[in-house]
């Protein structure tokens, strides 16, 4: 077997009778009406033998068939896709489902309302932030829980489904949890009542932050 040093190559040159390929993209100088990914423009393939073969595949040479680039499929966040409303089935739905956005936003209200109103009551004389709250006090916010758990309802959540339990607070007492949107603290508020991690400037919100002090 040949010795190779850092200097020698590790192919071999190729003799002068071997065919060799070379591969040539030609650009379009004018600008077409067709889609990057639809487009594809011609290949010209040169040997030694002064052949040229014109084809819109690219990969035709290695005996594939066309490969053509999917569309892109990420969503963008900033432009609205909601069809407009067209024909008298989607007017009707509409008008039907008016009075149930109606009652949806009245359980909104009147739950954000007396849970609001049962945080200030627990949180009412208390001004001791170094210990935990009295159990009498996190009772109180039980009713504040049920609350979150209607908020939940009135934006459709109906019925959330659990895979699993959660281990007991001595086993497991944090709980690291992606915040993707605003629906997973609400849910968390109302299942697990955690002392959350938050930013100091949340504490001047309005109802939010008096919830957060509440929760510590």
């Amino acid at each position: 077997m040949a010795e190779y040093d850092l200097t020698s190559p590790l192919l071999s040159p190729r003799s002068s009778d071997q065919l060799q390929t070379v591969l040539t993209v030609d650009e379009d100088s004018e600008p077409s009406d067709q889609s990057p990914s639809n487009h594809q423009p011609p290949l010209q393939t040169h040997n030694d033998e002064k052949t040229t073969l014109t084809s819109s595949n690219p990969y035709a040479f290695l005996g594939s068939d066309a490969h053509s680039v999917p569309a892109p499929t990420t969503v963008d966040p900033f432009r609205n896709g909601t069809p407009f409303i067209s024909g008298v089935y989607e007017a009707v739905k509409i008008v039907l489902c008016l009075p149930i956005m109606l009652l949806r936003l009245v359980l909104f209200g009147a739950c954000l309302a007396v849970g609001y109103i049962a945080t200030r009551i627990a949180l009412e004389g208390w001004k001791d932030k170094q210990n935990p709250m009295p159990k009498w006090r996190c009772r109180i916010m039980w009713v504040t829980r049920i609350c979150a758990r209607f908020i939940l309802f009135s934006f459709g959540y109906q019925w959330i489904r659990r895979k699993g339990k959660p281990a007991p607070r001595e086993i497991a007492p944090i709980v690291v949890s992606n915040h993707v949107s605003y629906i997973e603290p609400i849910f968390y508020f109302y299942e697990l009542f955690p002392t959350i991690v938050a930013s100091e400037s949340h504490d001047s919100m309005p109802f939010v932050g008096t919830i957060i002090r509440a929760m510590q």
